[in-house]
């Protein structure tokens, strides 16, 4: 009885069925391997360019943006209500230059840049000659005459956000030095001059670099390598030789 019912159960058994095709010969094989390889690709072709188009995009979004008088990073308003005469000279994909124009020549000239107000800021300025003294405000016209660098926090942690910081260093301009200052009614000024009556200009390109990070200790080495390889006036303490002075007991 045991062997009938053992023949009958093994009798019922049917064959597993794979979803395999079934190859009869090596060009079959081939063929599928090839078909199977091709497919693998386009697959990586297609996830790579979707990877590369999500970066791309994400770099964009960071770029600094001047639209219809506004200034923002990624988001963030920095400058509003710029001027038409005011020139924006891309640099690099965080930073740029700014400068203005003016239809008459003159041995200075106080370009307006835009507004600034409601936001944290940090600036040093010339109170003497030879030293710079720092000073914090919320608006442009917190900020003095002869300011040397402006830092600016561009979102509030307030909001749930990481702060963002914006830096306006004004540089040298060929015969033309500047320095940023505010003015009651919050808006953010460059005074350019020559410091020579006899020598006149009616615009500068290059007054004020504008760079973007979200370390402002990163932001300022990142922000002074670039102007020493672009002006070639000045070396970062980085690039400098120790002088054998610093080493002799002096006192």
């Amino acid at each position: 009885m045991s062997m009938q019912v053992l023949m009958l159960s093994t009798a019922a058994r049917k064959p597993m069925q794979l979803n395999v095709p079934v190859l009869s010969s090596s060009s079959a094989l081939s063929s599928h391997c090839l078909k199977h390889k091709i497919c693998s690709h386009a697959y990586t072709l297609q996830s790579r360019k979707a990877w590369k188009h999500s970066v791309v995009s994400v770099l964009v979004d960071t770029k600094p943006v001047v639209k219809d008088g506004v200034l923002s990073y990624n988001g963030n308003n920095a400058l509003t209500g710029i001027p038409d005469n005011v020139v924006v000279t891309p640099w690099s994909n965080s930073s740029f230059f700014l400068g203005a124009t003016s239809t008459q020549s003159t041995s200075r000239h106080v370009f307006k840049l835009g507004l600034i107000q409601d936001v944290r800021l940090l600036c040093l300025f010339r109170f003497k000659i030879w030293w710079v003294i720092p000073r914090v405000g919320n608006s442009a016209s917190d900020i003095p005459v002869e300011t040397q660098m402006l830092l600016l926090e561009s979102s509030s942690q307030e909001d749930g956000e990481e702060p963002n910081y914006v830096v306006f260093l004004p540089v040298l301009d060929g015969d033309l030095r500047s320095s940023l200052q505010g003015n009651s009614s919050n808006e953010l000024e460059v005074c350019v001059e020559t410091g020579d009556p006899s020598i006149v200009a009616s615009e500068s390109l290059k007054a004020v670099f504008v760079n973007y990070g979200s370390n402002p200790f990163d932001l300022m080495k990142e922000s002074m390598k670039i102007l020493e390889e672009h002006l070639g006036t000045f070396t970062v303490r980085e690039s400098k030789q120790e002088s054998r002075f610093i080493t002799k007991k002096i006192w």
